[in-house]
């Protein structure tokens, strides 16, 4: 059974109401999740990014956002492995050598 994805807004997770689109491994069709935003208010969102969000940030000195940043990046490098599954499941691979991948289908896929 499918697992239907939440959105973490307005300082909690959030699920969109009805069934959501499924999304498919890329590989084997099998579906994974479900995801939508119905119901989702968006408004609500903007006015919560720009009054308790934006404050706090605007709060923050440079130093301090660069370290909020960086403790992020840390968190998410420490969970990578779990997310290789699902980037296998994407279709997402790394580049080869010696693959059929070009240099120019690696700067439209991932604009480097």
């Amino acid at each position: 059974m499918a697992v239907k994805l939440r959105s973490y807004t307005l300082g909690q997770w959030v699920e969109g109401e009805g069934l959501g689109t499924p999304l498919f491994n890329a590989i084997t069709g099998e579906e994974l999740f479900t995801s939508t935003s119905t119901g989702v208010d968006f408004k609500a969102m903007l006015e919560y990014g720009r009054k308790e969000a934006g404050y706090k940030l605007r709060k923050m000195t440079f130093h301090e956002r660069a370290r909020m940043i960086k403790a992020l990046a840390m968190h998410l490098n420490e969970k990578k492995k779990n997310f290789y599954a699902f980037s296998g499941a994407t279709g997402a691979t790394k580049r080869i050598p010696g693959s059929i991948l070009t240099e120019e289908s690696e700067i439209f896929c991932h604009g480097q």
